[in-house]
């Protein structure tokens, strides 16, 4: 009798999970809603703060965790900069009607204290604004193509 080894269990159990975990909470309008709350909380002003207030809304609402996770992506480190840009700039557009001269270089050379005391409430409207619009239509377009995909491919039937 031949058995698994050590690697080969540890392996083997959490591609069960992976596996459960995609399939948990898993309607189209559920996956749509969890991946609009990732992006909700990874366009949040709170930044390093995401992950955790992303994950704590997925256990609390009990969503997709992967679906969640998925959605945070929005603002990977390599874009950061670039969304922080885009946030501060719609902030100050909707709070003062007008565009600051800011560049990409300087949101990139300012240290995060910095940043956050002098941008609080521009990066604060435009991250809450951006991450409420960009949430719900990446949210609906997830649902939608999910509803699209299932429609479209056969189920198999259940076997016994």
């Amino acid at each position: 009798m031949r058995t698994e080894s050590a690697p080969h269990r540890v392996i083997a159990r959490l591609r069960g999970r992976f596996e459960a975990l995609k399939a948990e909470h898993s309607s189209a309008a559920r996956l749509g809603f969890a991946v609009g709350v990732g992006v909700f909380c990874g366009l949040s002003p709170l930044i390093g703060f995401q992950f955790l207030i992303a994950l704590g809304l997925a256990f609390l609402l009990r969503l997709n965790k992967l679906a969640v996770m998925l959605g945070l992506q929005i603002s990977a480190p390599p874009i950061t900069p670039q969304v922080v840009l885009a946030e501060i700039q719609l902030g100050e557009l909707l709070l003062r009607g007008r565009l600051l001269p800011l560049s990409l270089a300087r949101i990139k050379a300012m240290p995060g204290r910095e940043l956050l005391e002098t941008f609080l409430l521009d990066l604060t409207v435009g991250g809450l604004t951006s991450g409420v619009i960009a949430g719900g239509a990446l949210g609906a377009i997830t649902a939608w193509l999910i509803q699209r995909r299932r429609r479209e491919t056969p189920r198999s039937a259940p076997t016994g």
